[in-house]
């Protein structure tokens, strides 16, 4: 993985701070030790790809912002939301869908039914 650990670091410790989350209780969150994580946030370590994933998950990031910082990434409403909905079961998907379409027929959207 072409990844920068100052980069990761920094988007880290910003994410969590964001959240108002002390590291303590982010590395519970992520089932990781505290000294692993203040590495994380010091540059000293590369996450694994596990906990990699676990960040990008919890904080609904775009994996492509961290590894690619030099890229620039419109990072869409649209594409929080897609991302979003890979975390959702079956129960939680249907009751986006029904809310979308009430929504859209409420805003004068003439298309509605399956997908």
């Amino acid at each position: 993985m072409a990844l920068q650990p100052k980069r990761f670091g920094t988007v880290l410790k910003n994410a969590r701070m964001d959240k108002k989350l002390t590291q303590a209780e982010l590395a519970e969150i992520l089932d990781i030790s505290l000294s692993y994580l203040k590495d994380l946030e010091r540059f000293r370590n590369d996450p694994s790809y596990n906990v990699f994933e676990k960040v990008i998950r919890y904080f609904n990031l775009s994996a492509d912002t961290v590894i690619y910082p030099d890229q620039e990434h419109a990072d869409s409403t649209y594409q929080k939301l897609l991302r979003l909905l890979t975390r959702c079961d079956e129960d939680q998907l249907k009751v986006l869908l029904a809310t979308a379409e009430a929504l859209l027929s409420v805003t004068g959207s003439h298309e509605t039914g399956p997908l």
